[in-house]
């Protein structure tokens, strides 16, 4: 099964950069790897997201790109975590992940959120009184 995956995320064509902005972090990685990538899927930024595409439980991408000591590589997380420094990178959300966020943005208030928002049904404020409390 992950040979059959393998071979399919390399043969995959890249998917265009269509992540909203903010879904990409440049300069920036993440830790905790779910698979790491050589091959097709460390060819490009565009590679590698099309490689967390289509692999299941993928939630976000790095692209390590490469360097005098190291060949490019692609890692994919299982969970979109914080990310952290390194020049060398390029990290970012996957496409589904990104498409989830995005249609939340969107979508309009609830009725309960439109209440809440415009302070109806709010409590009122007690009374204030003149007098000194004590005695």
């Amino acid at each position: 099964m992950m040979i059959a995956l393998l071979m399919m995320v390399q043969s995959a064509s890249p998917a265009p950069l269509t992540l909203p902005p903010g879904a990409i972090l440049d300069a920036q990685a993440r830790r905790g790897v779910l698979m790491r990538l050589d091959g097709a899927a460390a060819q490009s930024p565009q590679a590698c997201i099309s490689a967390c595409d289509l692999t299941p439980n993928c939630q976000a991408w790095t692209y390590h790109r490469p360097e005098a000591d190291r060949a490019p590589r692609c890692d994919l997380h299982p969970i979109a975590g914080p990310s952290h420094f390194d020049p060398g990178a390029i990290t970012g959300l996957s496409p589904a992940l990104a498409a989830r966020i995005e249609a939340g943005a969107e979508r309009a208030p609830s009725v309960r959120e439109r209440r809440a928002l415009s302070h109806e049904d709010a409590p009122a404020a007690p009374p204030r009184s003149d007098e000194l409390a004590g005695g």
